[in-house]
């Protein structure tokens, strides 16, 4: 039996209820009789996938895809994990950061290629714009991103980046924010410089949504093309402490809804990268965007 704490955000305030959830059943638990294994999640949800010029990539997929077959992954497999929703409060553990609780926020998925148009340089490299559409949604309390609607936007905001930098291909972590602010006139977020896995925990905990450039080489996702993309950006979207991973949506592959990653091998990935066309990454310096709910 897995239960759940149910944590979102309503009205500008920070909710909390005491609902429990029997899976596999029907009935309602009480919260004295069971221990929790927490999933926190805020009102809004999206996904998109990315692909960084042929590096990174979701194998291209038809309209009737033939590719569905399991794949072997060095990867622990992806969990079943039941998003519930309801109007809550956090609870004390939550607003203590209590890592020791599975936090899963509600954010909606689309690969970066919604229709699989991973030969356009575009959808290929737009896993900047996908991410921020992603975050973007769940921000708006959407419950899913239509593949009209996620095609449009990400065309939309690889237009922007081009007209404010003269490129679309690869974004560096503060030109995203940027484009977050620009485009969708939202300014409640943050860069943040020189984090580690703790970093993002704590803004998870707290019900925020953490986007990360990260080396895609160093990810090892089985469904990406060899080797992978060395400049790419996914959303971080939740972490299981019982398992050590971190839960994401990866826009750079169709799968990439809820994928895991170690906590060791995500952290070891953070590499933010200039905005441009490849160009030399001469530092590693480690990067995050949060994106917080609407105040």
């Amino acid at each position: 039996m897995g239960t759940w704490l149910i944590v979102s955000r309503a009205n500008n305030k920070v909710l909390r209820s005491t609902v429990l959830i029997a899976q596999e059943k029907s009935e309602i638990v009480p919260l004295e009789t069971l221990e929790p294994e927490v999933i926190v999640q805020p009102s809004s949800q999206v996904e998109v996938e990315h692909t960084d010029d042929s590096e990174l990539i979701n194998t291209p997929v038809g309209p009737e895809t033939k590719d569905d077959s399991p794949v072997e992954s060095p990867i622990t497999p992806q969990s079943q994990d039941e998003v519930i929703t309801a109007d809550s409060f956090l609870s004390e553990a939550v607003l203590k950061q209590d890592f020791s609780k599975q936090v899963l926020l509600d954010v909606p998925f689309t690969s970066q290629a919604p229709r699989a148009q991973w030969n356009d340089p575009i959808f290929q490299n737009g896993c900047e714009e996908t991410s921020i559409l992603m975050a973007m949604s769940w921000v708006r309390g959407a419950s899913s991103l239509p593949v009209e609607e996620a095609e449009k936007e990400i065309r939309a905001i690889s237009s922007l980046a081009q007209e404010m930098y003269g490129h679309f291909h690869d974004i560096s972590a503060s030109d995203t924010a940027q484009l977050v602010r620009d485009y969708f006139n939202y300014s409640n977020i943050e860069a943040r410089l020189d984090i580690s896995a703790e970093d993002i925990k704590e803004e998870l905990v707290k019900g925020n949504v953490v986007i990360v450039p990260v080396n895609g080489q160093k990810l090892n996702n089985p469904y990406y093309t060899p080797p992978g993309p060395l400049e790419h950006m996914l959303v971080v979207i939740g972490h299981n402490p019982e398992t050590n991973e971190f839960i994401t949506n990866d826009p750079g592959t169709r799968r990439g809804e809820k994928f895991r990653y170690p906590e060791d091998i995500l952290e070891a990935a953070l590499q933010d990268y200039p905005t441009g066309y490849h160009e030399p990454i001469n530092e590693v310096n480690k990067t995050m965007i949060v994106i917080k709910p609407r105040l």
